[in-house]
């Protein structure tokens, strides 16, 4: 690739950036993408967020999710996705555990055990899948920071 095509910032490859209006709106340059519909496709640094226009010159650093934010972000989805999918589950455990433990039958010892055990274990999941939304979310906070503060950093440190 020419020098050209090539961030100012961090040396990464630029790439053109597709559906301007959508990744830049609720951002300050929301108009910079209205315009490159009709000036020619701005470009992005998909390491540090940069934002160049169709002429080379730097519009902003910064301002747009990198590639590392994006994945992040989906797999938070992902994971969240998950943990609401678990916590149904544990809802129906909760109602069949209560539907055990309140029958017109008297309470035996190992029902009340395996009710027990049954609805905890259904738990599990949730909080697991719970965990591991919070932490991408913290992540996904540090990276946003990093990038806007102007330090580019790795994903995984």
């Amino acid at each position: 690739m020419p020098d050209t095509e090539r961030c100012s910032r961090c040396g990464h490859p630029l790439e053109i950036l597709s559906k301007p209006v959508r990744r830049l709106r609720w951002s300050r340059y929301w108009w910079d993408g209205m315009k490159s519909l009709l000036t020619g496709p701005m470009k992005q640094c998909g390491q540090c967020g940069a934002i160049y226009s169709n002429e080379g010159q730097l519009v902003a650093a910064g301002a747009i999710e990198t590639e590392a934010e994006q994945r992040l972000n989906l797999y938070r989805k992902d994971m969240a996705f998950l943990r609401d999918s678990f916590a149904g589950i544990s809802v129906a455990a909760g109602v069949a555990v209560w539907w055990l433990l309140s029958g017109g039958e008297s309470l035996e010892l190992a029902r009340a055990i395996v009710a027990g055990s049954v609805g905890g274990a259904a738990l599990v999941p949730f909080f697991y899948f719970g965990r591991k939304a919070r932490l991408a979310r913290r992540d996904l906070k540090q990276l946003r920071q990093a990038r806007r503060s102007g330090h580019i950093l790795k994903q995984g440190s």
